[in-house]
């Protein structure tokens, strides 16, 4: 009896290129993730640089700060700026405390609730 030689691959072989690609598969989508956070992050950061700017010649202007989010954004509605919704990138208000007439903190809690993921205030 001959035994014909058939072309193709054992069970072994195709389960390991299948495993190989899940876990290559699986560290992709891992480094699109990281990169993704990593983006909304610098955009929030970006965003506050912007906010505080603005707030910044307002105070020049009026020798105050706004007093409350709610003046902070119908100001900001009034001067047609695109970052009037005061939404970060999460979704999420973006957070603002006047403490005084000259000094503010604004942030943004990022994807966790109740976490400060960028926080910038201004002082005299």
């Amino acid at each position: 009896m001959k035994r014909s030689i058939c072309a193709g691959f054992t069970l072994v072989e195709v389960l390991t290129v299948i495993a190989i690609i899940a876990l290559l598969a699986a560290l992709i989508l891992g480094l699109v993730s990281n990169a993704q956070k990593t983006a909304a992050r610098k955009k929030a950061a970006a965003e506050i640089t912007q906010l505080e700017s603005f707030i910044t010649a307002y105070q020049m202007q009026y020798g105050q700060v706004p007093q409350t989010r709610s003046e902070l954004s119908g100001v900001l509605q009034a001067a047609n700026h695109p970052l009037a919704g005061l939404l970060d990138p999460w979704g999420k208000d973006y957070e603002y405390e006047a403490s005084s007439k000259e000094t503010f903190y604004l942030w943004s809690t990022g994807g966790a609730p109740g976490v400060p993921d960028s926080y910038i205030g201004t002082h005299p």
